[in-house]
C-alpha cells in the first residue's frame, strides 16, 4: 500500500492530512460509496433458501457487468466445465447460489471501492489484498466446517476502512507521501465502521473491522486476522490459530491452497 499511496499525491505527507481526515469523521462529511442495487439483490436472493436459481439468473441477467463476471467464473478452469456456459442460468446452475452470492458481493465491492482517482493504485492494491484474505478466509472456515459466505465477506471487508480514509484525501486534495500509510493505519477502523452502518452490515463484519474479539464475534476476528496474516504472506499468529483450534498440519493445509486462491484473484479482479 505505502509506495502506491504515496506517489499518489504529493511528496510528503503533510499534518493537514490527518486533520482533514479526523474532521471528516468528526462532522459526518465523508462521501460514502454507494453499492449497486442489482448486485444487492443478487446478495440477499442468493442467500435465501426460498428463492430459486432462475430468480437468481433473472438479477444477474439486470447487470451486464456482473453478468459478465459470473459467466467467466462459470467457463473458468476453476470450476472444471467440459461444456461451455453461455447464459446466466447455466452459470447459476454450475457455481451455486452460495458462490454467486459470493460474486456478487466482490463485483458490488469493487464498483463501490475501487475507482480511477489519484488513489488507483493504492486501491488496486488494497483490493487485491482484500480479495486475497476473503479467499483465506473462506479455506479457514472450510476447514472448519464454518459457514464459508460469512467467512469470505469478513475477510474481504477486514480492512475496508482504508479505501474510505484514501477516498476522503483524495476528494480533499491533500499532499500525502509516505506517512499515508500512518494516517490509514489511525482511521481506517473508525472509517469502516461508518461504511458498515451505511451498508447495513451485520454484527461480524462490524467485530472484524473494529477488531472487536467479545463473543460471538471473536472466531470470525480470528479468522480474518489469520487469512489476513497468509494474505500478506507474513507468519500466521499462534495466538489466533490457538484460538481456532488450528494445528501447524492445518495451517499447511491452507497454505497448500495459495497456488489456488492465486488463481481465483485473478480470475475475479
Amino acid at each position: 500500500m505505502k509506495n502506491a499511496a504515496a506517489s499518489a499525491v504529493g511528496t510528503a505527507c503533510t499534518p493537514s492530512a490527518a486533520t482533514v481526515v479526523a474532521a471528516a469523521l468528526r462532522d459526518g462529511a465523508i462521501e460514502l460509496p454507494v453499492l449497486p442495487r442489482v448486485a444487492q439483490e443478487v446478495m440477499v436472493v442468493a442467500r435465501d433458501s426460498s428463492r430459486g436459481a432462475a430468480e437468481v439468473a433473472r438479477l444477474v441477467e439486470r447487470d451486464p457487468a456482473l453478468c459478465a463476471t459470473v459467466l467467466r467464473a462459470a467457463n473458468s478452469a476453476i470450476y472444471g466445465g467440459s461444456v461451455e456456459i453461455v447464459s446466466a442460468r447455466q452459470a447459476v446452475l454450475r457455481l451455486g447460489l452460495v458462490e454467486v452470492a459470493t460474486l456478487a458481493t466482490t463485483a458490488a465491492m469493487r464498483s463501490a471501492l475501487v475507482d480511477h482517482g489519484p488513489f488507483a493504485a493504492a486501491l488496486t492494491c488494497w483490493w487485491r489484498r482484500a480479495l486475497t484474505t476473503g479467499l483465506y478466509a473462506k479455506e479457514i472456515a472450510r476447514l472448519r466446517r464454518q459457514a464459508v459466505d460469512s467467512a469470505f465477506l469478513c475477510g474481504l471487508l477486514r480492512d475496508v476502512g482504508e479505501p474510505v480514509v484514501l477516498r476522503v484525501l483524495a476528494r480533499a486534495h491533500v499532499e500525502v507521501g509516505d506517512g499515508v500509510d500512518a494516517v490509514i493505519a489511525e482511521f481506517r477502523r473508525a472509517a469502516g465502521t461508518l461504511l458498515c452502518d451505511a451498508w447495513q452490515l451485520g454484527g461480524a463484519v462490524r467485530a472484524v473491522v473494529t477488531e472487536d474479539v467479545e463473543p460471538p464475534w471473536g472466531d470470525h476476528v480470528a479468522t480474518a486476522r489469520l487469512a489476513d496474516a497468509f494474505a500478506r504472506l507474513a507468519t500466521p499468529s499462534p495466538t489466533d490459530a490457538a484460538a481456532l483450534n488450528l494445528y501447524p498440519e492445518d495451517l499447511e493445509v491452507i497454505a497448500a491452497k495459495t497456488p489456488t486462491i492465486v488463481a481465483s484473484v485473478e480470475s475475479m479482479s
